[in-house]
């Protein structure tokens, strides 16, 4: 009888995580298929009946992810920068509450990061940057608990691309090196490329302008530092210095070694256009970044 009993509640535990798990994969595939709102009502109708902490922690970080998205829409069809702030705000306290449930998870920490960035590019930069070292806690969190987060990095190199680095810690080349490891270190499951990754990358390379000498030059440099350093944020500062710049990239077949910062950035966007026009299901965000590449190109030749 007892063994019987023992069973039943093996059974019972395994289907409700089942169960649990595959809402999840449901609510991960609406995102995907950009279904924002309805991800949210989905996330929202499971929260009551979550059983553990690590199942709150989960629903919550994804309900900060599609309320992020929601926002964006909203941002899209002309709402207010206030209620637009307001919005932020509250995706922002889904990760908050998330990290209560669960101290280590990583997509929590990124998920509220990229809710005080969007903030942030809301409030304008100056306006919000004193935000800017909480926003790099988390993203440092977030890599130390998974060292190959692509989004983070993502993150972390428009951080520190767009903070002034007289006044804050903003650099230029390390943005460059933190949009390479994310470009490395893409999860794209129903795509070949994470597209924006390397749109970012191009602005980084734009914005540090080095020509072809000095690349060569400071990478040698970047290899030893990024073997000096300990922590995963600070050697990842120096990340380019583990590049070939020989090898073939995905836009450049002859690799990347005789061109400049901002030679390198137009043949990424040429690319990028390229490989995003071919897409036959388009997201907002893809849509997004064909207008902001067109723009750069045409303002950068």
């Amino acid at each position: 009888m007892k063994k019987t009993l023992l069973i039943l509640m093996v059974l019972l535990l395994s289907a409700t995580l089942f169960a649990g798990s595959a809402k999840m994969a449901e609510a991960d595939k609406l995102h995907e298929d950009a279904a924002y709102e309805a991800e949210f009502t989905l996330l929202k109708g499971e929260i009551a009946s979550a059983d553990s902490n690590n199942d709150k922690s989960e629903i919550l970080w994804r309900m900060s992810r599609a309320a992020l998205a929601i926002t964006d829409q909203l941002e899209r069809d002309g709402a207010s920068k206030d209620n637009l702030l307001s919005e932020f705000k509250i995706a922002w306290d889904y990760a908050t509450e998330s990290i209560s449930y669960n101290k280590n998870n990583y997509n929590a920490y990124y998920w509220r990061a990229a809710n005080i960035g969007r903030w942030g590019q809301t409030k304008g930069i100056l306006d919000s940057l004193f935000k800017a070292g909480e926003m790099r806690d988390d993203l440092e969190r977030a890599v130390n608990s998974n060292p190959n987060h692509g989004d983070s990095y993502y993150v972390l190199g428009m951080l520190y691309d767009s903070v002034p680095g007289v006044i804050s810690f903003g650099n230029k080349a390390f943005a460059v090196s933190l949009g390479r490891k994310a470009v490395d270190n893409q999860d794209e499951p129903d795509r070949p490329y994470d597209y924006s990754y390397y749109l970012e990358l191009s602005k980084h390379l734009w914005n540090r302008k080095w020509n072809e000498r000095k690349r060569l030059s400071e990478q040698k440099k970047e290899k030893s530092r990024f073997d000096s350093k300990s922590s995963q944020m600070e050697k990842n500062w120096y990340y380019e210095g583990l590049v070939d710049f020989s090898k073939a990239t995905a836009y450049s077949a002859g690799g990347i070694k005789n061109m400049s910062d901002r030679e390198e950035a137009v043949v990424i966007l040429e690319w990028l256009l390229v490989e995003l026009n071919k897409l036959d299901n388009k997201k907002p965000g893809d849509l997004d970044d064909i207008e902001e590449a067109k723009e750069l190109l045409a303002d950068w030749k």
